[in-house]
Parts: C-alpha cells; sequence; structure tokens
C-alpha cells in the first residue's frame, strides 16, 4: 500500500475515532435527565438549550473563521479544551448560572468542532483527488455519531446512578483522549499555505470570501434553512422524551434502551442517505419534515412505544437531510473558506433553536 493512501486512510480513521469520542460522554447524552434529576425544571432546561445556542449563534462563524484562519486541527483541539472547561464547571460548581456557564462552554465545543471536521476531512479527500468518497465518509461518521450517542444514552441511567460529578470527570478523561488521538492529525494544505501570509490578510481573504459567495449563491440559504428545521425538531424531541418518557409509566431501567432505538432511525438515515443521491433536495425536504412533524406529535400522545417511534423517524429524517445537504454544501463552497462557510449551517441552526427552545420547554412541560 503507497505512503498516501496510508496517510488518508489514518486521517479519516483518526476523524472517526474523535467523532466516537466526542459523542460517548454519558453527561453529555444524559444532561437533560441529569438536570431534572437534580432539581431543575423542564422551562430552566429551555432556558438552559436557549442559552447554549445563544453562544452558539455569537461564536459558530468567529470559530469557523479560526478554524480557516489558524487551522482546522487548532480548531478540533480547542473544541476539546471547551469540553473540558463545561464539565469542570457543571462538576463542581453550583447554582442554576454555573450551568448557564457550563452550558455555554458545551456550545464552543460545538462552535469548533462544527465546519472544521468536514472541512478537514474534505479537503484531505480533495488533495488526494478522492473527494468522490466524501459521501460515503459523512455517512460513516454520521453513524458513529448516533451509535456512540446511542450507547451514551443507553446508559444513561448510569450517570444518574454515578452522580453528576463523576459523570463530569469522566467526560474530561474523554476529552483527554480525544486531545492526544488529534494531536496526530495532518492539516490541511489550504491552511498551510497561507502560513507565510500576515495574520490581517488571512482574516480579510477569509471574511470577504465568505460574503462573496454567500452574496452570489442564495439558494445555499434555503439549503441551510432546510436542514436546520429538520435538525431542530429531532433534536429537543429527542431531548425532552428524555423527561417525558418516564411519565408513562415505563420501569426506569428502559429508559436508556428506548432512547437508543430512537438512535438507530438516525443509523437508518444514514445508511439511505448515499443511495438516494438522486432525490433533489427540495423532495427530499417535504419527504424529511412530513416525518419530523410526525415524530413530533407522537409526543403528545402519553404512549411510549408511539413515542419511540416518532423518535426514531425524526432521527432518520434529520441524518438523512443533514447527510444530502452537507455533501452538497461541501461541493459548493472553495476550500479556502470552507469551514466559515459550513459553519453558517450551524449558525442558522442555533437561530432557529434560539426561537424553538423556550416554546419547546412550555409546550412539552404541559
Amino acid at each position: 500500500m503507497s505512503e498516501t493512501k496510508l496517510n488518508i486512510r489514518k486521517q479519516l480513521g483518526l476523524l472517526y475515532i474523535s467523532n466516537f469520542l466526542f459523542n460517548s460522554s454519558i453527561a453529555g447524552a444524559a444532561w437533560v435527565l441529569l438536570l431534572v434529576s437534580d432539581g431543575y425544571s423542564l422551562i430552566q432546561v429551555g432556558f438552559a438549550e436557549t442559552v447554549f445556542h445563544i453562544v452558539s449563534l455569537m461564536a459558530e462563524i468567529p470559530s469557523g473563521m479560526f478554524a480557516d484562519v489558524f487551522g482546522r486541527k487548532k480548531s478540533l483541539l480547542l473544541s476539546c479544551v471547551m469540553t473540558m472547561c463545561s464539565a469542570l464547571i457543571r462538576g463542581f460548581v453550583p447554582g442554576f448560572a454555573a450551568v448557564c456557564i457550563s452550558v455555554g462552554f458545551a456550545a464552543l465545543s460545538y462552535n469548533f468542532i462544527s465546519g472544521s471536521d468536514s472541512a478537514i476531512a474534505y479537503d484531505s479527500l480533495k488533495e488526494e483527488g478522492q473527494e468522490s468518497r466524501y459521501d460515503k465518509y459523512i455517512s460513516n461518521q454520521t453513524m458513529i455519531y448516533r451509535i456512540s450517542n446511542g450507547l451514551a444514552t443507553l446508559f444513561a441511567g448510569v450517570a444518574v446512578i454515578m452522580g453528576n460529578r463523576n459523570a463530569q470527570i469522566l467526560s474530561i478523561g474523554i476529552s483527554a483522549v480525544n486531545m492526544i488521538c488529534l494531536l496526530f492529525l495532518r492539516e490541511n494544505k489550504v491552511i498551510l499555505k497561507k502560513s507565510g501570509d500576515t495574520l490581517s490578510k488571512r482574516i480579510t481573504d477569509v471574511y470577504k470570501g465568505s460574503l462573496e459567495f454567500l452574496k452570489g449563491n442564495k439558494k445555499v440559504a434555503g439549503l441551510i434553512f432546510r436542514n436546520a428545521l429538520v435538525g431542530g425538531i429531532d433534536v429537543l424531541l429527542l431531548f425532552f422524551l428524555q423527561a417525558k418518557l418516564p411519565m408513562t409509566g415505563i420501569p426506569d431501567w428502559t429508559l436508556g434502551p428506548l432512547l437508543f432505538i430512537m438512535s438507530l432511525g438516525g443509523i437508518l438515515g444514514a445508511l439511505a442517505a448515499p443511495k438516494m443521491k438522486k432525490a433533489t433536495l427540495p423532495k427530499l425536504f417535504i419527504f424529511c419534515i412530513s416525518l419530523a412533524l410526525i415524530g413530533l406529535v407522537s409526543e403528545f400522545t402519553g404512549v411510549w412505544y408511539l413515542m419511540t417511534i416518532g423518535g426514531f423517524l425524526t432521527a432518520f429524517a434529520d441524518d438523512l437531510i443533514q447527510i444530502r445537504s452537507d455533501v452538497a454544501l461541501n461541493e459548493m463552497v472553495p476550500a479556502e473558506q470552507r469551514a466559515t462557510l459550513m459553519s453558517v449551517n450551524a449558525f442558522c441552526f442555533s437561530c432557529i433553536m434560539i426561537v424553538m427552545s423556550p416554546l419547546a420547554g412550555f409546550i412539552f412541560s404541559i
């Protein structure tokens, strides 16, 4: 096997491992359950989620610019640092104010990874003339996310048994291992070639390039909005089902398995995405938003198996539209501003979630 192929396999392998570690924290997967078990109300949970997306809104595009200016690898490493700060505060500082600060750092951890992970993967493949493999790569990454997050959710009860502090300490340890893994990544050539430029030139080039692209590609905005809307419904539904399912009278031990079953819907969506290349994105959106709304309605039935099926369908719809949108966006955007422009996708998601989170907290508390 040639050295080049071994390098790209190693690059993608490290990203797969990092993705698994980033989403395998039981404290992160069961954060709603931990808050509720600590006595916080669903309205407070909704407010904390709003704080998360306010921070994301403010930091998303700057974090993408950071990745395009200073490096995607550095951005991923900084994401791990933010995760550690979040866990440290949540585990050792009492009070709801500390919860909100911890959630803010958690938002920053997502900010620094969103855009950066897909950018370093796509441009690594592009350097080797293998960008056609990105479709399969992002499908694999989505399945890894669902499996790791699903497994973490499966052991949600363990987080409560361990106690919040111990669960957060475990999260810090996982992030430390993730950092070690990321140190072996190779930075993209598109970043390395900027090393001779001044900082002001690098920032100006990314800012102007991103602005000019968005002005000339208005259909990108519609694609981003549609993806964010389906994703918002999925995230909120799965979050609040952690608190609503136990109210249906199910045994405590079944909560984790039911949430894991919902995650399997996302895996199925990821598997289906590469096979639906011929479907137009507008038609795919109609299909996915319909499934997501069915999932949303199922929550109000109060029947545990209907709620589980609804969560499964919503996760399927979210991952299906997300993968197809991610591939389409990466094919459109220029390499020099890839992380920044992909962060616009997450920026739109935060805008939608700021509106939907407190509303969902109120509705689901009824």
